[in-house]
């Protein structure tokens, strides 16, 4: 049996049409219906619209869309200020990476002659033959270049370490920091180059640190002198000296000519037949031995702070000091010590090996232990008992002896 229903407008409130018949099957709309529907679109259609604002009868109230953010700029500024300060870190890497390149390219064209008549090789990696030799770039702001093929020097590393300019953190410490670009001049001297001395001349605020860096100046020369006696003018100066007849030697009138008229840009000349390096106290400490020692000449420049951009004049100061080099290397093979500092050598090398006393001691007792913790366990594994049984009874012996007190022996001549 089909029952006929027809439809009501319903409540705001629900928005649905509601059956009493719980059977979806037996509830059928005939098109007689079709009017019906169409009273109640218009009503719908009439009704006032919703308002968000409000809250409904029945508790429920719709949350207020909020604009779109794309048409607030105000939203990114914290985008703007990373993008911006990409561009400023971007920006300042390309020019300091430019201005240091161009600094040590042109130091090279200018000194390149110089370069080329004292060594048959400039510019070498020493790993492999390379093409076109040159300068090598260590990092974006240290350069070295390798020469070697003259007399008395094996070989000379120059390393041209610049400001960290392409770093935007280091440039604004250098405002307050300032730091210098240095070009560091090392000469690795032959073994009959040069007769057994330390000498070294620094600028007054870097020779503290010399003296108690380096370990041949802090073992050989530990006390800083006034160089006016020598014929320095400048006070920008101090010496650090083992024998007073090579500072005479070598400060003659053209080095100290050279000293007093770059005193701002010479930061030190140091000549030293036991170079050894930066001074460690921790390793040596636990030396047992001295360290190896190599004779060498390290010149110390700092380039002029007056060098512009577009004018690299500034540099040509440097080429008297790179000649000044191979002067050194020349003179020091005249020169012969009428005092022999052989003694002073054997002394340091007597108060090391009693400072080490007890260190050596302990690796030597180290290394016997050692040696029969390993026969111990070579024992251990040997098959045949008789063999086990002669070690274990030299080892009684041998720890018996060594409990036993020792005692001299005195010799009484017969009257």
């Amino acid at each position: 049996m089909f029952l006929k229903r027809t439809i009501t407008t319903v409540p705001e409130q629900s928005k649905s049409f509601s059956t009493q018949d719980s059977d979806p099957d037996s509830m059928i709309i005939e098109e007689d219906d079709e009017d019906e529907f169409e009273t109640v679109r218009e009503e719908i259609d009439d009704e006032k619209p919703l308002n968000y604002d409000e809250p409904k009868k029945d508790g429920i109230q719709f949350t207020k869309i909020p604009l779109h953010l794309r048409t607030s700029w105000e939203s990114y500024y914290i985008e703007f200020i990373c993008i911006f300060a990409l561009a400023i870190y971007f920006l300042n890497y390309m020019a300091g990476r430019s201005r240091n390149i161009k600094l040590a390219n042109t130091w090279f064209e200018k000194n390149k002659d110089i370069l080329e008549y004292n060594f048959a090789l400039v510019g070498d990696d020493l790993k492999q033959k390379i093409q076109e030799p040159g300068l090598l770039k260590e990092t974006e702001n240290v350069y070295t270049l390798w020469c070697s093929g003259r007399t008395l020097i094996d070989g000379m590393l120059i390393e041209i370490r610049l400001q960290k300019r392409q770093d935007l953190f280091s440039t604004i410490v250098s405002y307050f920091k300032p730091i210098n670009d240095k070009i560091l001049i090392k000469a690795f001297l032959s073994a009959d180059s040069m007769d057994n001395f330390v000498f070294c001349i620094a600028q007054r605020k870097i020779a503290p640190k010399l003296s108690k860096e380096m370990n041949d100046l802090a073992t050989y020369c530990p006390e800083r002198k006034n160089p006016e006696k020598y014929g320095i003018t400048s006070d920008n100066y101090l010496l650090l000296n083992e024998i007073g007849e090579a500072a005479c030697f070598i400060l003659d009138s053209k080095i100290v000519s050279l000293l007093d008229k770059n005193d701002d840009i010479i930061e030190f000349i140091h000549i030293s037949d036991q170079f050894s390096g930066v001074r460690n106290d921790e390793t040596q400490s636990m030396a047992t031995k001295l360290p190896e020692v190599k004779k060498m000449l390290i010149i110390s420049v700092n380039l002029p702070s007056t060098i512009s951009s577009p004018n690299m004049d500034e540099l040509d100061r440097l080429k008297p000091i790179l000649q000044m080099a191979f002067y050194l290397v020349d003179k020091l093979k005249r020169f012969r010590l009428s005092l022999k500092s052989d003694r002073s050598r054997q002394k340091i090398e007597k108060l090391f090996l009693q400072s080490t006393h007890q260190q050596r001691q302990e690796a030597a007792q180290m290394k016997r232990e050692e040696k029969r913790r390993a026969e111990k366990e070579k024992m251990l594994q040997e098959m045949d008992p008789e063999k086990q049984r002669k070690w274990e009874e030299k080892e009684y012996k041998r720890e018996m002896k060594k409990k036993i007190p020792k005692m001299k022996q005195l010799k009484v001549k017969a009257m």
